[in-house]
């Protein structure tokens, strides 16, 4: 893992759809291989079913399809946004092959790209929660831009629950003092790359100051609080 500054926009999206693309054969083994992450999705599917019992479901960044077993066996109707098609067709294997549901959307390529949503919508309607888990956040580098498009396809009063990296500051420190700078002075995430191969992930660190004020003109914040033993903070917010 490195530092790095941020590049274009749509060069980041492709990269890391093409990153996704090509460790999708791996990925769930690379979950299972931390115990923490049962936490996460153990906390997220608590939370998420605690504040919205029944209704539909947008699971954003939905990678591998890890969350349907859980959202299928809670009847939720579910929207699944994947943009990387490798990662996506896992999800549909699941379905098609395990879970053999009939109330799960899959987008296509064209309606995962929240970017082009108020122009064109990618489903009817809205949702009555957001599902973002294991950082999907991290891999966005405009969440300005997100929480405006995300907030155009929820309901009112929707939730929307966000699990991104916690990196204490002492820690970005030590990684990157430019990049640490950037964040506190310029309130510009922190930058880091992953690399599998030839291929490159970039990752945004952004505080969960930086997401409340990002959401904050069309969400309230309802909680934030790390999630014991791992390394994520768990966002709770609710559309106005």
């Amino acid at each position: 893992m490195s530092s790095a500054q941020p590049i274009h926009t749509s060069q980041v999206h492709q990269q890391n759809i093409s990153y996704y693309d090509e460790i999708a054969d791996q990925y769930d083994l690379l979950l299972a291989r931390e115990e923490s992450n049962k936490l996460v999705r153990k906390r997220v599917r608590e939370q998420l079913v605690q504040a919205v019992p029944s209704g539909t479901v947008l699971d954003f960044g939905g990678g591998t399809g890890l969350d349907l077993g859980w959202l299928s066996a809670n009847q939720y109707n579910i929207i699944f946004c994947e943009p990387s098609a490798a990662m996506r067709e896992k999800a549909i294997a699941y379905n098609s092959e395990d879970l053999r549901q009939t109330n799960i959307q899959f987008l296509d390529d064209a309606q995962t790209d929240f970017s082009s949503w108020r122009e064109q919508r990618p489903f009817p309607g809205t949702v009555d929660a957001i599902l973002a888990n294991f950082g999907v956040l991290n891999a966005i580098p405009d969440i300005n831009l997100l929480f405006r498009q995300l907030a155009l396809v929820t309901n009112t009063g929707g939730h929307c629950l966000v699990v991104v990296l916690d990196r204490p500051l002492k820690k970005m420190w030590q990684w990157h003092r430019r990049n640490t700078i950037n964040t506190l002075l310029f309130r510009q995430p922190f930058v880091m790359y992953i690399w599998h191969n030839e291929h490159r992930q970039t990752v945004y660190v952004h505080t969960a100051r930086a997401i409340q004020q990002a959401a904050a003109p069309l969400f309230n914040l309802q909680s934030c609080a790390p999630i014991t033993g791992t390394s994520f903070i768990l966002l709770h917010l609710v559309k106005k």
